[in-house]
């Protein structure tokens, strides 16, 4: 997450069943809060529940195998702290990595020249490091709207926000326009595909995320875009080639 970033969803829709904002804070607040407010609230939940006692920090998960005899889940992992790996025998496996930190990098022409900074979504943390610049951002949903809304706010000379399908279609500032989709970059002058180029100092990416499990093999691996439902998860949780295996959060999230 980035400096500056509120949530773009009404607290309403985050808020955990049994655990309201109300009961951590012990009033009321604001329906869209800072991104340290959620942080906090986030964090007197795992607090409550003494989730840290059931996870192994410091422990990465290297590969998972499914043995359809003893229908048991063999689980290799790494643990970073004795640099020592070590298998466990489970029933069931529940996998929630998400799928926001494998960024999706389309390559166009002229980038591995381009004369400025390209940056996916994923990796940006400061709008400051923009000011005085004129940015082209990729994409027409949440981020490149957030990111190229802090941009202008922290003093960004111009916003060019390039669209695949549709723009987003907001009354922008006069010096924030939308183009089509990007062609090619050549130098730092960026060739859009109704004929039109924009000279830029930086390309932002926010062509959105990749379902990735490096550690499953293909007949537990899911296999899905970005949708608010995928066709192997039964209730969006059970995966249907094997029950015993369940996925938390695939979907794509429409209050983060």
């Amino acid at each position: 997450m980035y400096r500056y970033l509120w949530s773009n969803g009404p607290k309403e829709g985050l808020e955990f069943a049994d655990y309201s904002f109300e009961e951590h804070f012990g009033k009321q607040i604001a329906s869209y809060p800072p991104r340290a407010v959620l942080m906090d609230y986030i964090e007197g939940r795992v607090k409550k529940a003494n989730v840290r006692d059931w996870i192994r920090f410091n422990t990465a998960v290297r590969w998972v195998e499914y043995d359809d005899t003893t229908q048991k889940f063999t689980v290799t992992v790494h643990d970073h702290d004795k640099d020592s790996t070590y298998k466990q025998e489970f029933d069931h496996v529940i996998c929630a990595s998400g799928h926001f930190s494998t960024p999706n990098v389309p390559f166009y022409e002229g980038f591995d020249t381009f004369n400025g900074r390209v940056l996916h979504a994923h990796d940006f943390r400061d709008a400051r490091e923009f000011t005085d610049k004129d940015i082209l951002i990729l994409g027409a949903s949440y981020s490149a709207e957030d990111i190229g809304s802090q941009c202008w706010k922290y003093g960004c000379k111009s916003v060019t926000s390039s669209y695949r399908t549709a723009p987003m279609g907001f009354k922008w500032p006069e010096n924030w326009e939308e183009k089509p989709a990007l062609v090619r970059v050549d130098g730092n002058t960026a060739y859009f595909s109704d004929g039109s180029t924009k000279n830029v100092d930086a390309i932002i990416l926010c062509t959105g995320y990749k379902h990735y499990f490096n550690f499953l093999p293909d007949d537990l691996r899911l296999r899905t875009a970005n949708r608010l439902a995928a066709a192997d998860l039964y209730k969006g949780v059970v995966y249907v080639h094997n029950p015993r295996m369940f996925y938390l959060g695939m979907q794509d999230q429409w209050f983060t």
